[in-house]
């Protein structure tokens, strides 16, 4: 039954219930028995139209989110088989070396390189599992220059606080004391850099092995160490470098100058560096740190023998070192604690790091330099930049005995 239907059907009926009760107010009489009999019969069928209007409307719901789901679970299966077959045709392209660009998923890109997009996806993804730091930056993808607008103290103002101030008058007639701040620029340009993965022409004819998993795990990896190593202590852009966090200016002295791991790991050093950062910034903060100075931390125990360093918060919240509160992270690239002015911890919210993606990753072929190897090499090339977009969010102990 149609709805259209049932709705006109229903008008008339309270049309004609609202006619009984019109004639009765007019002769100003109450409703004779017939007339109350209709008016129920009238009421009774109007119920059972809304029912039934409401059972055809749930229905047509249940058919809908049906659909969707189907339509859902369609295109979820649609883009496996395009990933499968985009990944074949790159295995095959590796194998065969025959460089196709209507393949699945294959793409001329800017440098001539094959660009196989779900592959490249999956390589990011991984580096995101395997380095913290890159996935906590916040990341622009864009070419060109990119200049993003940092506000802070204006060292020519009267008071360069870089803040608006709220404060009491004073006398009448006495003037505000500003603070006075203004916008300067952080600049990310580009600079490119590849990973070499060099893979045998026996592991390519192994059926038993995965080539697709192998190279994405391999990429990662590089790409990971790489990223990593970069976004924590690149040299800058006066090297065509990015620039990492420990040039945050956020910094904290380890307050001797016997530069050991023992005197980072101390925990008055550590609760110093954490209340560095600003409380609005804490949240999503975390510690990442070189090994030496997290093994002296690990031994670390209070006035009761109880380790500083907890390990698990139980499964709820999964396993993870946790200090302070918040994670820990280890890292091979964090500096040295032996020597002077080196920054061998880090603390705090990482999306206070900018990092520019000017050329998303591509995959080249080197089939000739390996061929004495009987090996293929497979080279990803990437663009990037990064910079500290707010020192607030990131400090770092510096091993000095004033900062």
């Amino acid at each position: 039954m149609e709805l259209k239907y049932l709705t006109e059907k229903r008008a008339e009926n309270q049309e004609e219930m609202q006619n009984i009760l019109n004639a009765a107010k007019l002769e100003k009489r109450a409703l004779t028995e017939d007339e109350i009999s209709k008016f129920n019969e009238l009421k009774k069928l109007i119920t059972e139209i809304d029912a039934t209007i409401n059972a055809e409307e749930e229905a047509r719901e249940m058919n809908i989110e049906e659909k969707k789901k189907e339509i859902s679970e369609n295109n979820e299966e649609t883009e496996i088989q395009a990933e499968k077959v985009e990944e074949r045709a790159f295995v095959d392209f590796i194998v065969t070396g025959e460089e196709r660009a209507a393949s699945p998923g294959m793409s001329y890109g800017s440098n001539g390189a094959i660009v196989p997009t779900t592959i490249a996806k999956k390589i990011i993804e991984k580096v995101k599992e395997l380095s913290p730091i890159y996935e906590k930056v916040e990341k622009f993808n864009t070419k060109g220059t990119l200049e993003i607008p940092v506000y802070g103290a204006d060292t020519d103002a009267d008071n360069p606080t870089g803040d608006v101030n709220v404060a009491y008058q004073g006398d009448e007639f006495t003037a505000l004391v500003a603070g006075q701040g203004k916008f300067n620029s952080i600049e990310l340009k580009g600079y490119s850099h590849g990973a070499l993965s060099v893979i045998s022409r026996k592991l390519l004819n192994n059926v038993d092995i995965n080539v697709t998993n192998f190279l994405t795990n391999k990429m990662a990896q590089a790409f990971a160490e790489f990223w990593e190593k970069e976004l924590l202590v690149g040299t800058g852009a006066a090297n065509n470098h990015m620039t990492g966090a420990t040039s945050t200016t956020n910094l904290v002295a380890t307050g001797n100058t016997t530069y050991t791991a023992a005197n980072v790991a101390k925990i008055d050093n550590l609760i110093s560096l954490q209340l560095a950062v600003p409380q609005q910034y804490q949240k999503n903060a975390m510690w990442i740190m070189n090994k030496a100075v997290f093994a002296e931390l690990r031994k670390a125990k209070d006035g009761n023998g109880s380790y500083y360093l907890a390990y698990g918060k139980g499964i709820t919240s999964g396993f993870e070192w946790q200090f302070l509160g918040k994670p820990v992270y280890v890292s091979e690239n964090m500096p040295e604690p032996t020597t002077a002015g080196n920054i061998s911890v880090l603390y705090g919210d990482f999306a206070g790091m900018a990092m520019k993606i000017s050329q998303n990753l591509e995959i080249q072929l080197m089939r000739e330099k390996y061929i004495d190897k009987n090996a293929i090499g497979i080279v990803g090339w990437a663009e990037c930049d990064s910079k500290i977009q707010n020192h607030q969010m990131i400090a770092g102990l510096k091993m000095a005995a004033t900062v």
